[in-house]
């Protein structure tokens, strides 16, 4: 068994008891000579303070603070999702409602339409307002061919000397 262990990272035979080493061949026991300077004691209070692992205060607080910062951004993620799913939901909901008046509107539009024809004016105003169909000898033309009558006024402050020398001058010559 000693030949085997040869072989691993780590020499495990010094931990082995010397009577439990037995050749592979021959399946005598072997004892070996003990080496005095292999096993090393240590005292009761320095091998705990050895064990015990010395801990860093800034890696336990920043450890945390990542453990926290990650935990809100994962809280923060489902909430923000189930909002938006939730706004999702009432545009559907609007749309569709939307898609229902504008039919109702068209339906409306179309009934309008359909009692608002030439006939059913002329029908109502003879029958509900009384009203009779104007003819030919009640009409009168109305003549706009008597000539131009606009006339511009111009403000006397804009008047100077020199607009009262010009105007003197075109009413002589024309």
């Amino acid at each position: 068994m000693a030949g085997e262990n040869r072989n691993l990272a780590y020499d495990l035979s010094s931990f082995e008891n010397v009577d439990d080493i037995t050749m592979s061949s021959t399946g005598k026991k072997s004892k070996r000579n003990k080496k005095r300077g292999q096993i090393i004691s240590i005292s009761q209070g320095s091998s705990a303070k050895a064990q015990r692992r010395k801990r860093n205060p800034f890696v336990i607080f920043s450890v945390t603070l990542l453990t926290v910062v990650l935990a809100g951004v994962a809280i923060m993620m489902v909430h923000f999702s189930a909002q938006i799913n939730e706004l999702n939901n009432q545009i559907t909901e609007r749309k569709a409602v939307l898609t229902e008046l504008q039919n109702e509107e068209a339906q409306y539009q179309l009934q309008i339409d359909s009692k608002m024809t030439d006939s059913f004016v002329k029908n109502y105003a003879e029958t509900k307002l009384k009203m009779t169909p104007m003819k030919n000898a009640q009409k009168q033309f109305v003549s706009l061919s008597d000539g131009d009558n606009g006339k511009v006024f111009e403000d006397e402050s804009s008047r100077n000397v020199f607009t009262t020398i010009l105007d003197a001058f075109t009413s002589v010559f024309m």
